[in-house]
């Protein structure tokens, strides 16, 4: 079930689901999910995929799994997939359990996997404040400040407007925080470019922006217990990822009833 078109509700403690249905047109169009984490919301958490063992002493960092398989394992409220990523797979056939590894840079519980020249960061420390570097490499300050970091190539969402971007239509998954950096955003499209979908994210707040893995890497998976939302994969999830992005949080409050 989804709610109505253009409506906030309220899915989880601090968790808000909105979806937009966008006309069609030459960047693409369909329906948009989105949605906003207020980080300062007790009982929120965050979860990014960390190194696997046993993965790692093979030379690899991951091994693939479905969003909706990790946010089942790992008691998620919701998660979208993170990083481009690269396997061992044969040939284009990916299975969950092949070893991977994320092309760009990710923190996960302090523990950073590897540092690429060419990642941007969305970070956040002990206590959940959140950050984008601007610059790259990231600097030694923020990979040890970070408890949780997902990369991307390019920050396109700056002081909320759009810079640059792709103009060509694909599923899409990106994130964002608001001017205030209280707000994380989730944003996955089944049919969109780079470019409408972080025009999108401003419109709904969003002040600084960027994409992640996206065509069919792209997924929403949402966990047991949501108000207004059925679980499991809501778009995407046609190939199993090195890493999510995923969180945490309390069921929503009741709402009051009438008198």
């Amino acid at each position: 079930m989804l709610v109505a078109d253009g409506e906030w509700t309220e899915a989880f403690s601090g968790v808000r689901y909105l979806s937009e249905k966008v006309a069609a047109g030459p960047q693409g169009g369909g329906l948009v999910h989105f949605v906003r984490i207020d980080l300062s919301m007790p009982g929120i958490e965050l979860f990014v995929t960390q190194l696997d063992p046993d993965a790692v002493q093979f030379g690899w960092e991951y091994r693939l799994a479905y969003v909706s398989s990790v946010v089942r394992e790992q008691h998620l409220s919701l998660a979208v997939n993170a990083s481009l990523f690269t396997s061992k797979s044969l040939g284009p056939l990916q299975l969950a359990g092949d070893l991977a590894r994320s092309v760009e840079t990710l923190v996960a519980e302090h523990i950073v996997n590897h540092l690429w020249e060419h990642t941007y960061l969305l970070a956040f420390d002990d206590k959940l404040v959140p950050w984008f570097t601007l610059s790259k490499p990231p600097r030694a300050v923020d990979l040890a400040r970070a408890r949780w970091a997902v990369g991307g190539q390019a920050v396109d969402l700056r002081e909320g407007r759009v810079r640059t971007g792709s103009a060509m239509p694909d599923a899409r998954t990106a994130v964002a925080l608001d001017q205030s950096s209280r707000h994380l955003f989730l944003a996955v499209a089944e049919n969109i470019s780079p470019r409408l979908l972080l025009t999108k994210l401003s419109e709904r707040g969003g002040w600084t922006g960027m994409m992640l893995d996206g065509g069919y890497s792209s997924t929403l998976a949402v966990g047991p217990g949501a108000r207004g939302l059925r679980a499991g994969t809501m778009v995407g999830g046609w190939r199993p990822v090195a890493t999510v992005l995923g969180v945490r949080a309390r069921p929503a409050n009741p709402k009051p009833h009438p008198n």
